[in-house]
């Protein structure tokens, strides 16, 4: 027969020989509940398949019986509940990344690439050397006339940075490249806030030359 404790809702299987028509005091092995216990009507054979419970190692008073306890279903609610939990967190985290890329990609350029990789519109990632005071001149040299290009890198970023190549094009009226190139400027890291000169200069430009860009070569700092 099954008992069940009317305090804590455990139950235990008993034999029905271990409780007389008189009934009999049992304790519930949970929660130390004592109550007199009256035999049931059995419906029929019943087949119930237990584990075996941990004995009790505790000495009952005559005519109290120790009930062992039955063992409880394993609810898969935490389960679901963690797993939902998780879902709900990592879209959050997802949605963050997405509509905060702007702030992400400022804070942590690299991440542009991550983004990019991920086929996710970001913009670009600042740059931490900026190039100022740009001018231009024309002088002879040798006889030939010359283009004269100087200006200033800045470290605008709060850590040192190495200084890659700069590339000097030059364009026409439409903006269309006639010519570039790279060139070195120094080999030593720039400190925050620390400013490097440049000067470079090509003879006999083109006489379609209308503009000129110096930007940072990159490619050649990578190595590709």
């Amino acid at each position: 027969m099954i008992v069940t404790c009317p305090v804590c809702s455990t139950r235990y299987v008993v034999d029905p020989r271990a409780i007389s028509a008189a009934g009999r005091l049992v304790r519930c092995a949970s929660c130390a509940h004592t109550w007199h216990q009256m035999p049931q009507d059995e419906e029929g054979p019943r087949r119930i398949e237990l584990t075996a419970p941990e004995p009790v190692v505790e000495h009952a008073p005559p005519g109290r019986v120790q009930l062992p306890a039955l063992p409880r279903r394993k609810s898969r609610l935490p389960a679901l509940l963690w797993t939902l939990y998780f879902l709900v967190l990592l879209g959050l985290i997802g949605g963050g990344l997405w509509w905060a890329r702007d702030q992400v990609v400022a804070y942590w350029p690299p991440a542009a690439r991550y983004y990019d990789l991920l086929g996710v519109p970001a913009p670009p990632a600042p740059s931490e050397l900026e190039i100022q005071k740009l001018a231009t001149s024309r002088d002879l040299q040798d006889g030939l006339e010359t283009l004269v290009i100087q200006g200033e890198v800045v470290n605008v970023s709060k850590t040192p940075r190495k200084l890659p190549k700069l590339k000097v094009i030059l364009q026409d009226g439409d903006k269309h490249e006639l010519q570039s190139w790279s060139f070195d400027v120094t080999d030593d890291q720039v400190p925050p806030g620390g400013v490097v000169p440049f000067r470079t200069s090509v003879s006999q430009p083109s006489a379609a030359v209308r503009g000129v860009v110096v930007t940072l070569d990159t490619r050649a700092l990578s190595g590709s």
